[in-house]
């Protein structure tokens, strides 16, 4: 199909739409399509659709917008939807033959058979835009876990969307903060459907988008569901071998999520680090054909897994490619990275991601898979653990409750008081973001900004809308739930831009969602036994990992601490010395600077402490250069 693609849409209820009119986002766009390129405007003038290519299935054919004359449709597509060959099958058993070989056709036909209930037969990593000639609407959707981006915004009277904010810039919508937004990702994170830039909006996971005469409406088709904790109880306390059973089928969900992100008609890669989730991908992979493995490296021992993943990749006899990554290589692409990301940066992982993607395009690798995931699905996170703590242990309840009583009379702000009030404890992830950025950003913001951030309650809002999903879960789903709904798509899986500015598209086996609908049946003490993390993926496959990754402990992936590095600190301040920390909205370039002089003479941990605080305003000054960031009224 078509991989990490662009596409651009546009909906002129008036009509006077013409494919020039996307001429500048689709040149925008090119970077995640570079095979080809396809753009259609209704004879009404009411729709244009656009579309770049990444050619990983079908590359000799494929090409969209995909079309059919006698419904007059039309759709671009983005990602990949799996399993497609039995689609077609189907398709055409009930009269709804494809034409083309590919995978993208399926949605297209999908709709003229079913409707929006075509969504519940998707499978996969997307987001694509279909024009209904008939019904003279527009039908956008996003998977189900917000993998695939989609953007939209309103302008004189017109609906554009697109897969990156550049392209809806390109076509004239203004680039302004929104100072909520950012002060709920401070808070929490974005909420589903802002971005940092007002009046540009982004579809949430799960999500389909209409646009008609009616008007433009967003309706749900999907969404988490935990089972509740009777529900679990029983699991725990039925069958003896129950765990066995569940051990079983999260294997074979597993080994059937990768075998269908196998499928391409272009060689594969592998991200690996030293950690269960890559490596039980990559050994899973290599049982279905032949993949190449790609691991950064840092000169820091303590960062470096290299050396775990080379071993790993040996024991499976799987080609290796180490990418070492220094200081310089970090100061070179800061910038670039941040606009390709067209969000905020905490840490110097989002660059090596940029690189290690830059690696693996320059070695003629257009697709790859990646275990994010895996901790979102097993719990693996070291706040998702004390979560599950709470949700088993008594003890562990009243120490919180302790810390609790203790932050409220030290005056936790109104969003943090406001989940305990509804939940009865907070995340751990949650509590950690307040300690760790909330709160010592304060002494650096602009007075202006610290009132947005005052009266700013990022967390109220999806409690209230996801009161149904939250009722009855254990605190360690309700905290999975949340994470989900907010820190995921808006930031972990970010990253997909970082991909597609080098023309790499990475497939995500974990996030599947007939794994989920596998994995979330499992009892809460069957996500850590014997003092083991993510027991129940370790167990899964344990056979094909090694002892060093199978008996591991959980490490993050993190890059080098910029503020610890002379010369990347020297960047950093060059980047702060000029207009861009100047036009910040933020933060309060006196209080920066000050921070930035007192780091070099603090000790090494001391410093690293800092690293979020800088990289927030290094971001927010990138972004503010970069795309003339005006500060606007915030929208919704």
């Amino acid at each position: 199909m078509s991989g990490v693609c662009g596409i651009i849409g546009i909906f002129a209820r008036d009509g006077g739409a013409s494919t020039e009119a996307v001429a500048a986002a689709m040149a925008v766009l090119r970077p995640r399509g570079p095979d080809g390129v396809g753009v259609w405007c209704s004879p009404d003038g009411r729709a244009v659709l656009g579309h770049t290519r990444l050619a990983v299935v079908d590359p000799g054919g494929s090409a969209q917008p995909i079309g059919d004359e006698p419904s007059r449709t039309r759709l671009v597509a983005n990602g990949e939807f799996y399993d497609y060959r039995r689609i077609r099958t189907a398709l055409a058993d009930t009269g709804h033959p494809c034409r083309t070989r590919g995978d993208s056709e399926i949605a297209l036909r999908l709709y003229l058979r079913d409707g929006h209930r075509a969504l519940r037969e998707l499978r996969g990593e997307f987001a694509f835009a279909l024009w209904d000639g008939r019904r003279r609407e527009l039908f956008a959707a996003r998977d189900r876990f917000g993998v695939k981006p989609l953007y939209y915004a309103e302008r004189n009277g017109r609906l554009y969307l697109a897969s990156e904010i550049k392209a809806l810039l390109a076509c004239g919508v203004a680039a302004r903060w929104d100072p909520e937004a950012y002060a709920a990702h401070l808070q929490m994170a974005l909420p589903p459907d802002r971005t940092l830039f007002a009046g540009i909006r982004q579809l949430p996971p799960g999500c389909y988008l209409l646009a008609g005469d009616g008007g433009i409406t967003v309706h749900r088709y999907w969404d988490l569901d935990y089972p509740t904790t009777e529900e679990l109880a029983a699991v725990e306390h039925g069958s003896p071998t129950a765990l066995t059973g569940h051990l079983a089928q999260v294997r074979a969900g597993l080994d059937e999520a990768v075998r269908l992100r196998m499928v391409a008609d272009v060689p594969v890669a592998c991200h690996l680090s030293g950690g269960v989730d890559s490596s039980a991908l990559v050994a899973t992979a290599a049982g279905h054909r032949e993949v190449t493995a790609f691991t950064v490296s840092f000169a820091d021992v303590t960062l470096d897994e290299s050396p775990v993943a080379a071993r790993t990749a040996a024991r499976l006899g799987v080609p290796h490619h180490r990418i070492a990554l220094t200081p310089a290589d970090f100061a070179e692409h800061l910038a670039a990275t941040i606009r390709a990301g067209e969000m905020v940066q905490e840490n110097a992982h989002g660059v090596a991601r940029y690189l290690h993607s830059a690696a693996i395009g320059a070695r003629g690798f257009k697709t790859a898979l990646a275990g994010e995931g895996g901790d979102e699905l097993f719990a693996g996170y070291p706040q998702f653990q004390q979560d599950l703590a709470l949700s088993r242990s008594p003890a562990a309840r009243d120490r919180a409750r302790s810390g609790y009583r203790k932050l409220i009379e030290c005056g936790a702000p109104p969003h943090l008081r406001g989940v305990l009030d509804r939940l009865g404890f907070l995340p751990s992830w949650l509590t950690q973001r307040y300690f760790a950025v909330l709160a010592p950003s304060r002494p650096l913001l602009r007075p202006e900004f610290a009132e947005v951030l005052a009266r700013t309650d990022a967390c109220t809002p999806l409690l209230e809308q996801s009161r149904q999903q939250l009722a009855g879960r254990s605190a360690l789903h309700q905290s999975l739930y949340l994470f989900a709904k907010s820190w995921l798509p808006n930031y972990i899986l970010g990253a997909e831009r970082l991909d597609a500015a080098h023309g790499v598209e990475v497939r995500l086996p974990f996030f599947d969602h007939q794994l989920f609908a596998t994995a979330k049946a499992a009892p809460l003490p069957w996500y850590t036994r014997a003092g083991t993390t993510k027991y129940v993926l370790r167990a899964a496959v344990h056979d094909r990992l090694t002892e060093e990754v199978r008996t591991g402990a959980k490490r993050g992936f993190f890059a080098p601490p910029t503020v610890c590095d002379d010369g990347l600190l020297a960047t950093v301040r060059e980047i702060c010395a000029g207009p861009a920390l100047r036009d910040n909205p933020f933060y309060h370039p006196a209080a920066v600077r000050r921070l930035l002089d007192a780091l070099p003479t603090r000790p090494a941990g001391q410093r690293a402490a800092s690293e979020r605080l800088v990289q927030l305003v290094v971001a927010t000054s990138v972004l503010t250069a970069a795309f003339g960031m005006t500060t606007g009224e915030a929208t919704g």
